[in-house]
């Protein structure tokens, strides 16, 4: 467990994500991956301070837990990837469970209401969301899936944060 957040660390993320994509290409459904970050944070610690920080990270991995523990589906976890980035496993998810939990995410952080004046994206703390969506095959890894959730995150910032983007749904090769 990451001891700020009480969600799991990284180390846990990366035995885990190898594990479900095993367990979702042996099965042959899709493996879904959501990664997001709490936009502007930087500046919220710059302006808050770092306490009011990790109260922040606290809270808002908090609320992503709630939203993946309320789906009750199983290997689901949500983990602290690194600072102020967050990753969601969705093993057995299909791209349009993937996006509805992905938004559910987002609106519940949203709904904490924790001010942001530093924010350029709106005057609470919100995220920016990427979301993956692979059927896993010999030929591509957990690393593609994470990859691909980066670039559609860096895709919700470029168009303005506090917003989820999916992952270009061509096949990989």
């Amino acid at each position: 467990m990451d001891g700020l957040t009480g969600v799991a660390n990284r180390r846990c993320f990366d035995e885990r994500i190898r594990a479900e994509w095993e367990a979702c290409q042996s099965s042959g459904v899709p493996f879904s991956l959501i990664m997001f970050d709490l936009d502007y944070f930087k500046m919220y610690n710059d302006t808050y301070g770092h306490q009011p920080g990790d109260r922040c990270l606290r809270e808002a991995a908090g609320a992503a837990a709630a939203a993946v523990s309320a789906l009750k589906l199983q290997g689901a976890m949500v983990a602290r990837y690194g600072g102020e980035e967050f990753a969601v496993l969705l093993p057995g998810t299909d791209a349009d469970r993937a996006l509805g939990i992905a938004e559910d995410v987002r609106e519940r952080i949203v709904s904490l209401a924790i001010p942001h004046s530093g924010s350029k994206a709106s005057s609470v703390v919100t995220v920016s969301v990427g979301v993956s969506t692979l059927l896993p095959a010999e030929a591509i890894s957990p690393e593609n899936a994470i990859e691909r959730a980066d670039q559609a995150l860096y895709e919700a910032k470029k168009a303005g944060r506090n917003c989820v983007r999916m992952a270009s749904q061509t096949p990989f090769c």
